[in-house]
């Protein structure tokens, strides 16, 4: 005797995943950031028509502009001339291993949107740099030293396939002489120099305290780590 599926559409006969939550689960990885949204839905579809959705997918329930990644945006609607939500893309960026009930699979797929870039504070310690005449004077006009302070931590995210061609590497701040080599001050002979050096402690500059960290937040989605300290 055949097999009869009591699926919602007699011509589909579960042979495409199907949606069976009426709502996406919602779930809000930072409470600091209530744009990042990671949507949780569960599918059904026969055993021998399964296969994996590739990372990076689209949500197609939610829709989405891709132009308005990090946060939902107010957008005019041309046919009914009023403004209306146009709500950021969903990648797929999990899928569960399926589990066999009553003859069908039975998965969940998660989707998020791409989180905002968020600020936050923190603590450590940074070697600021000597100061010195020019890099052939003996004598500094200050020594180098290591001090804890508040430090400023940027997180970024890109979803993309290839992280390393669209992802940003920013090196820590440290002094260049003139012969391009690495040096523990500044002077009137390195980049940058001590006036521009000086200037950044006037104006309570950030400086770079250690160089980028990278690594995959959710699926294509990755993110970027920059920490810094106000120049002393």
């Amino acid at each position: 005797m055949a097999i009869t599926y009591d699926a919602p559409s007699a011509s589909d006969n579960w042979l495409n995943a199907v949606r069976v939550t009426a709502e996406s689960r919602r779930e809000y990885p930072f409470k600091q950031d209530l744009t990042a949204v990671l949507y949780h839905d569960d599918y059904v579809q026969r055993p021998e028509r399964f296969e994996p959705l590739a990372l990076g997918s689209l949500n197609p329930d939610l829709g989405g502009n891709l132009s308005t990644e990090g946060g939902d945006t107010l957008v005019t609607d041309p046919l009914e001339n009023q403004l209306i939500l146009e709500p950021s893309p969903a990648y797929l960026v999990a899928e569960t291993d399926p589990t066999l009930t009553d003859g069908l699979f039975h998965f969940t797929r998660t989707y998020a949107t791409v989180p905002q870039t968020r600020v936050e504070y923190g603590n450590g310690t940074f070697n600021f740099p000597a100061y010195k005449t020019s890099t052939a004077t003996i004598l500094n006009l200050r020594d180098n030293f290591t001090q804890a302070v508040v430090t400023k931590i940027t997180y970024s995210y890109e979803h993309t396939s290839d992280p390393g061609t669209d992802l940003t590497i920013t090196d820590r701040f440290q002094p260049i002489d003139s012969a391009s080599n690495v040096v523990n001050f500044v002077a009137s002979d390195t980049t940058p120099t001590l006036t521009v050096y000086q200037g950044y402690v006037t104006a309570l500059t950030y400086i770079q305290s250690r160089e980028t960290e990278v690594s995959r937040w959710m699926g294509n989605i990755w993110q970027s780590i920059n920490v810094q300290v106000v120049a002393i």
